[in-house]
Parts: structure tokens; sequence; C-alpha cells
């Protein structure tokens, strides 16, 4: 019997333990305020975290977007100022030309002008010229009509004056006349430039024409006179 009661007042104080883990249990299954209140707070610090996670995520998308914008807008400006460059080399080189151009086409308007004041003169020359021959060919056509009137007058009256005779004499009279005007002619070509030959410059060729329509007119005095 005594056992059976020592059996019994033991698996009291057993139960009792047992209650009492059963009631602690049951008190943590139910969060207190406080632990409430952290937990709370611990999900919107989460939730901020997450925010923040999103915000600096989409910051560095957009800081991404705007490098690489940067970096195209850079790229353009250089473009840019390269062609800028290029189109300024370009106008100084048209405006290079543009002057050159200038610059030749008054060389050209000068070189014009000078031509058409030396076409003026050779005309005024050549109309010098053109009357001059006209007035010595006509003074040698008629020299040389009087000299051929002389010469046969003088023939006819003495047919043995003269050193060569009256046919000498009259070749001579000829020969003068053909060198006045071949004189005459040279002298002509030599001033307008455009002497069949030349004995040197210009003036050489005037001396040259000179000294043969000197002869010429000698011959034909001679031949007047009777001296040849």
């Amino acid at each position: 019997m005594a056992n059976d009661t020592d059996a019994d007042h033991e698996e009291a104080p057993a139960d009792a333990d047992s209650d009492a883990d059963d009631d602690s249990a049951a008190v943590d299954d139910h969060p207190t305020d406080r632990e409430r209140e952290f937990a709370q707070m611990q999900r919107r610090l989460n939730e901020r975290e997450m925010g923040l996670d999103q915000r600096s995520a989409e910051l560095d998308r957009r800081e991404e977007k705007i490098d690489a914008r940067e970096e195209e807008l850079d790229r353009r400006e250089t473009e840019l100022d390269e062609r800028e460059y290029q189109l300024d080399e370009r106008e100084a080189a048209l405006d290079d030309r543009e002057t050159d151009l200038d610059e030749r086409e008054a060389e050209l308007t000068e070189y014009d002008a000078r031509l058409s004041e030396r076409a003026a003169e050779l005309d005024e020359h050549e109309e010098t010229l053109n009357t001059y021959l006209s007035g010595q060919m006509a003074d040698v056509e008629e020299s040389v009509t009087e000299t051929m009137h002389d010469a046969l007058d003088r023939y006819e009256a003495n047919r043995s004056t003269g050193q060569f005779g009256p046919t000498g004499t009259m070749l001579v009279g000829l020969a003068g006349v053909a060198l006045v005007v071949a004189g005459i002619g040279f002298g002509a070509l030599a001033s307008a430039g455009t002497a069949p030959f030349s004995v040197g410059g210009t003036t050489a060729n005037l001396v040259l024409a000179a000294v043969v329509g000197i002869v010429g007119l000698a011959l034909n005095l001679g031949t007047v006179a009777g001296k040849i």
C-alpha cells in the first residue's frame, strides 16, 4: 500500500511540470506586443532596403544611359569639330583660289588693254607707213619716169655719151631705180618686223635700207648728170 501511495505522489509533480510546460508553450505561441513591433519594424526595414536596392538599380540603369548618351554626344561633338575644321580649310582654300582668280583676271585685263593699245599703235604705224610708201612709190615712179626720159633724150642727143655707152647707161639707171625701190621696200619691211632677212637689229636693217636707197639714188643722179 505504501508503495502505491508513493507512486501516486511521484506522478503528481510530474503532471504538474507537464502542465507548466504546456502553459509556457502556449505563451510562446502568442508573441508579445514588443516582439510584434520588432517584427513589423524588421519588415519595414526589409521593405525599405528592397526599395533602396530597386532605386539603386534604377539609378545605375539611368547612369548607364546617361553615360552612353554623354559618350554619343562627345562623339558627335568630335565629329562636328572635325567637320567644322574641314569646312574652314575648304573655305580658306576657296578664298585663296578666288583671290588668285581675281589677280589673274586683273592681269589678263591689263594684258588685253596693252594688246589693244599695241594693236592701235600698229594700225596707226601701218597707216603711216602705207601713206609714206604710197608717197615714196609715187616719187620713185616719177623719178624713174624722169630718169628714163632724160636717159632717152641724152641717148638720142649723144649716142656715145657715158662711160658705159648708151645701153650701159640705161641699164645703170634702171639698176639705180631698182636699188632705190629695194631700199625703200626693205626699210618698210624692217620697220614692220617682217623683213625676209636681217643683218642685226631693226636699226641695222634700216641703215642697210638707207644705204641701198642712197646708192640707187646716186646711180640715178649720175646717169642723169651724164657721169656714168
